[in-house]
């Protein structure tokens, strides 16, 4: 045997060596990708790697993501809790004077009725009604309601929803296509869409027109709400859902709680909303992950 072929031979079997090294190696990463993959998908806390390699140091990083994730989640629950309290607490707290209040001023008009003593039942009224929604709100966002989530389809509960609005709406055009079946708490989510088709109504003119457009996948649903009432500037598009923003053409009555409620209410369907101007009006988009299973927030 020659010296030139025993090197060959030599240098064929370091390299085949090396090829099964390297698919073990490469076989390892991708189980451990898959397994870290796999925890991430499930939420499972991922446990730290002692080994001292480039893909431990990726494990670790995401670890350390997920502590500090967790750690902000937990933080920003207990602050959310904290500042419900305060707000219900504050609540009640004006809800006994403002009881005693009204008492006195209905005794006050039943003797003597004058615009004076209207006017400030009315202002009680509107006292009352944002301490009830301001309650609710903080409410929704803390979990302190628990939401039943059943599987329907989200025409039905915009139809029904929207035949509350045409007879205070008469002149108004409703218009409502599309269909999607997912999970959703059908009383919540009929008050969210009130919400948002009651703004429409309130920002258009007398023929006004509103429009409910559904569409569904596999994965997600959509629920579209356009108006032709002008919009809204561009500069309020990201604030219209903060609770007591009311835009300048905003209902006199209006609290400014209403759409904060509705994304408190989307969110909980772990959805999102947002808002765009089109050429005649505001445009509200709602987006709806499908999720399996009963669950409840």
């Amino acid at each position: 045997m020659n010296t030139s072929f025993l090197i060959m031979l030599i240098v064929s079997a370091v390299l085949l060596m090396i090829s099964v090294i390297l698919l073990i190696n490469n076989r390892k990463i991708h189980k451990d990708i898959d397994r870290l993959s796999a925890a991430i998908e499930n939420e499972k806390l991922t446990e730290y790697s002692t080994a001292d390699n480039h893909f431990s140091r990726l494990h670790n990083a995401v670890a350390d993501l997920e502590n500090r994730l967790r750690l902000e989640k937990s933080s920003t629950a207990r602050e959310s809790k904290k500042n419900s309290e305060f707000i219900s607490d504050i609540s009640h707290q004006l809800k006994t004077p403002l009881a005693a209040m009204r008492l006195y001023v209905e005794m006050e008009y039943g003797e003597s009725p004058n615009e004076h003593t209207e006017k400030e039942l009315q202002l009680i009224d509107k006292m009352e009604n944002l301490i009830y929604k301001l309650l609710r709100l903080e409410k929704i966002k803390s979990d302190s309601y628990v939401m039943d989530f059943g599987f329907c389809d989200i025409k039905e509960v915009a139809d029904e929803v929207v035949s509350e609005f045409r007879p205070l709406f008469p002149n108004k055009q409703y218009i409502v296509t599309g269909e999607s079946h997912f999970r959703l708490d059908k009383a919540w989510l009929s008050e969210a869409l009130g919400n948002v088709i009651k703004n429409a109504s309130e920002h258009t003119d007398d023929n006004g027109k509103i429009e409910i457009t559904i569409e569904g996948s596999e994965q997600s649903t959509t629920v579209s709400i356009k108006d032709n009432g002008g919009g809204v500037p561009e500069d309020e598009l990201s604030k219209l859902f903060q609770r007591f923003h009311r835009t300048e053409n905003a209902n006199p009555n209006s609290v400014g709680i209403g759409l904060a409620i509705t994304k408190a209410i989307v969110e909980k369907h772990h959805g999102t909303i947002t808002a765009e101007n089109t050429g005649e009006g505001l445009n509200m988009i709602m987006c709806f992950p499908h999720i399996d299973g009963a669950i409840a927030i």
